[in-house]
């Protein structure tokens, strides 16, 4: 399967293989201009960072960009099933971020994270890490503390996900097999033409010794991480960020928007955290409207002062 028309990736100008203190490889590409403001990013529950290349492309000009794969996912190979847990994504951002630092220089980074990555983030910052001189998260599913009276709802909502990961078909005879999967989720409706083919490619992988493409990342290992999210510390302990972040989240008055794109706003303002939403939006805003994201991005570091 060719990669879609309009989404041909770049060849990266330097890769990063890491490997974790417990042994889990991670791989770090580097694209874009290396005199820029670095930039980190990666992917939500089951994609890659490579999937996102619609939003992504944007920033090639102006900033020196390292995308990395969280354990078990894109183009990482599989390591074990556990620990593929929230803790860990934590420690590996932390490791990642300094290796990136002592191969390629300090500078002024950003850290750009959609959803499960940007969960893994805040609990980093909260665990006592800010390492990134600003940070941008899309969408991060923040669940409310206990008695909050819309707990019970999200915790259902994450329920259904986790076994909807559970039952996922895991093996397919082609990534375009998978595609077709993607444009038949009412979830997936408002990504852009040829994202279906995008996210299926860059998130399987070839198993020469039957001819069948696999997850990369099996629906067992991504099912748990919709309910554990809810045990995280990160609704009751994130304080006043120590320095810029800026959480974008879904439309929260689109019909159908998930419970979480409100709790994002009102996550953002019990925190004092700068927030803006993407109309007409949903959870995958970062493949739906790119551009409209990449201006917020941008938007929000002018307003910093960060140039360079």
């Amino acid at each position: 399967m060719t990669t879609p028309p309009g989404f041909e990736l770049p060849a990266p100008k330097a890769t990063l293989d890491l490997t974790m203190d417990d042994g889990a490889p991670i791989q770090v590409v580097r694209h874009g201009n290396p005199s820029g403001p670095r930039v980190v990013f990666s992917h939500g529950n089951g994609f890659a960072s490579d999937s996102y290349f619609p939003f992504w492309q944007h920033m090639l000009e102006r900033f020196d960009l390292a995308l990395f794969d969280f354990r078990n996912c894109g183009r990482n190979a599989f390591h074990a099933a556990e620990p593929h847990n929230y803790h860990r994504f934590a420690r590996d951002n932390v490791a990642v971020h300094h290796a990136i630092e002592d191969a390629w220089g300090t500078k002024t980074t950003i850290g750009v994270f959609h959803s499960m990555s940007a969960i893994a983030a805040l609990l980093a910052v909260i665990e006592g890490v800010w390492h990134w001189d600003a940070l941008v998260l899309f969408d991060p599913p923040v669940l409310p503390s206990p008695g909050h009276p819309l707990r019970a709802s999200l915790l259902a909502a994450g329920e259904i996900l986790r076994e909807a990961a559970r039952n996922r078909q895991s093996r397919f005879s082609d990534p375009a097999e998978l595609a077709e999967v993607f444009r038949t989720l009412h979830r997936f409706r408002r990504i852009r033409r040829g994202v279906a083919e995008l996210i299926a490619r860059s998130t399987l992988r070839f198993v020469p010794a039957d001819g069948a493409w696999e997850l990369c990342c099996p629906g067992s290992l991504e099912a748990d991480l919709y309910t554990e999210v809810a045990t995280l510390p990160i609704w009751q302990e994130t304080g006043p960020p120590a320095r810029p972040m800026l959480i974008v989240g879904s439309d929260p008055e689109l019909d159908g928007a998930l419970k979480t794109a409100r709790r994002c706003a009102e996550f953002c303002e019990l925190h004092g955290v700068e927030y803006a939403f993407v109309p007409g939006t949903t959870h995958l805003l970062p493949v739906e409207e790119p551009e409209r994201c990449f201006t917020l991005f941008t938007d929000f570091l002018a307003e910093h002062g960060i140039t360079e």
